[in-house]
C-alpha cells in the first residue's frame, strides 16, 4: 500500500527531511524493488507517482509526517517514528537478507578509509550473519546468502570477487554505489539498524543486573521490573546521545529480548507454579560480569561484555554518536546505576515458597527448520525481529 512505501522511505533516508521530488523518486525505486522480490504493490490505476505520494501523505496525516513550509521545495520529515515503523514493517520482510548482508558489511564500512579498507572477506561475512534462528525460506542460510549476494551484485550495490572455482572471496561496495552516495546500501542498513540497536540495549541492560559484591550469587530481581528498567535505561541513553533510535526503547521488543536471552541461557528465570507470583531472574554464572574487588565498579570485560561489543560493531555511527572507550565507560556506569536500584528489593526465588514450586528456565535448542509456514515473515512481530542479535556471530567464550 502507498502509505507503507512512503513510511518506509521516510525512515530509510539520511538527513532531517526529504524533498518532494526525492521522495517520489525513492518511492518509484522501492516499488521496483518490491516487485523484483516477488511482492505486490497496490495498483495506481495509471495515476502518477506524485499523486499517489500526495494521497499517502494525506492518509498518514500531520501527526506522523510533518511538512516544513516556506522552503524552495515542499520538504517532509518523520514526526512519529514509532507509528511510522508499523508501515515500514510491512515491507522489511522482503529485504531482510539484503539488510543482514549490509549490516555485516557495515562493520568494515563504518571504519572509513579507502575502498580497500572497507572490503570484507566472505568468511568474515558469514561470521556476521545469522547462524540458525532466523526464519529463512526452505533453501537454508547458505543458499539464501548466495542469492542475496547475486541480487545485490546485479543491482550494482556490491562488488563480489570470486576465485577460480567461482567461490566468493571478497565483498565490497561497488563503484556505482559509492558514486550515488551509498543511497541503496544505506536503505538496507536503515531497515535493520533499529533492531540492532534494540538488541544492543537489551544486552547493555543485562550488565546492570550484576549483583553487588556484598552478595554476588544469591540475588534475584523481578523480571518485569528488570524489563521496565531496561526501558528507562534506553530512554536515558537516547536523550544523552548514546542510543541512535528511540524505536529501540519499545517495551515489547525489550520483553522479547529478555525471552531470547533466557532461551540462549544468558539469564536464568525462576517462575513459581503458584499463579500471581512474579517471575524473577539473574544472569547465568557463565555470563556473569566482573566487579572491581576494591571499588565495586563493573569491569569492561567478560563474556557478556564481549557479546555486547560484538553487537555494537554493526550499530549505526553518525554525527550524533561515536563509539569509543569513553562512551563505553559512560554507558556501563549508567547501566550499573539503573540496575542496582532493583537489588534493593531483590529476593531469592524460594522466598516464602517451597523449592519444588519454583521452575528454573533452561537453555533451549535453536530452531533449525521452519515449523509453521504461516508464520513466515511476520515483520510486525517484535520477537521475530529481535533475533537480529544472532547475526553478530558466535557467542564469545571468554577465551582469546
Amino acid at each position: 500500500m502507498p502509505t507503507a512505501l512512503v513510511g518506509t522511505v521516510l525512515l530509510t533516508l539520511r538527513g532531517r527531511g526529504v524533498g518532494k521530488a526525492e521522495l517520489v523518486r525513492r518511492v518509484d525505486w522501492l516499488c521496483e524493488r518490491v516487485r523484483a522480490k516477488g511482492g505486490r504493490v497496490a495498483h495506481f490505476y495509471r495515476a502518477a507517482t506524485e499523486h499517489v505520494v500526495d494521497r499517502a501523505l494525506e492518509d498518514l496525516g500531520p501527526k506522523l509526517v510533518g511538512e516544513v513550509g516556506g522552503l524552495a521545495e515542499p520538504t517532509f520529515y518523520a514526526v512519529d517514528r514509532f507509528q511510522l515503523s508499523f508501515y515500514r514493517n510491512m515491507t522489511i520482510h522482503l529485504f531482510i537478507t539484503e539488510a543482514l548482508v549490509s549490516a555485516a558489511m557495515y562493520t568494515r564500512v563504518k571504519q572509513g578509509g579507502g575502498p580497500a579498507n572497507q572490503r570484507i572477506s566472505y568468511d568474515e561475512l558469514l561470521s556476521q550473519i545469522f547462524r540458525g534462528e532466523f526464519i529463512f525460506p526452505p533453501e537454508g542460510l547458505t543458499t539464501n546468502l548466495e542469492k542475496t549476494l547475486h541480487g545485490l551484485e546485479r543491482d550494482n550495490v556490491i562488488k563480489v570477487t570470486r576465485n577460480s572455482t567461482n567461490v566468493p572471496t571478497v565483498i565490497e561496495l561497488s563503484d556505482q554505489e559509492r558514486q550515488c552516495g551509498r543511497e541503496n546500501y544505506d536503505f538496507y542498513c536503515f531497515l535493520v539498524w533499529p533492531f540492532i540497536e534494540a538488541c544492543w540495549l537489551g544486552a547493555v541492560s543485562l550488565l546492570g543486573l550484576t549483583p553487588p559484591l556484598s552478595n554476588p550469587q544469591t540475588f534475584w530481581v523481578d523480571l518485569k521490573k528488570a524489563q521496565d528498567n531496561a526501558q528507562l535505561l534506553g530512554k536515558t541513553l537516547y536523550h544523552q546521545g548514546d542510543l541512535s533510535y528511540f524505536e529501540a526503547v519499545n517495551k515489547e521488543t525489550l520483553k522479547n529480548a529478555y525471552q531470547r536471552f533466557e532461551e540462549e541461557g544468558i539469564i536464568i528465570v525462576a517462575r513459581s507454579k503458584e499463579s500471581g507470583t512474579a517471575a524473577t531472574l539473574r544472569i547465568a554464572p557463565k555470563w556473569m560480569p566482573e566487579r572491581d574487588p576494591e571499588t565495586g565498579k563493573l569491569l569492561p570485560r567478560g563474556r557478556l561484555w564481549d557479546f555486547t561489543d560484538l553487537i555494537a560493531q554493526s550499530r549505526r555511527e553518525g554525527k550524533n554518536r561515536r563509539d569509543g572507550a569513553t562512551v563505553s565507560s559512560r554507558v556501563l556506569t549508567m547501566s550499573d546505576a539503573v540496575g542496582q536500584v532493583l537489588f534493593r528489593k531483590a529476593e531469592l526465588p524460594s522466598s516464602g515458597t517451597p523449592e519444588d514450586d519454583v521452575k528454573l528456565s533452561t537453555t533451549k535448542m535453536r530452531r533449525k527448520a521452519i515449523e509453521t509456514p504461516s508464520k513466515l515473515y511476520r515483520a510486525c512481530d517484535p520477537r521475530w525481529l529481535f533475533v537480529i542479535y544472532l547475526c553478530i556471530g558466535p557467542f564469545p567464550t571468554g577465551k582469546k
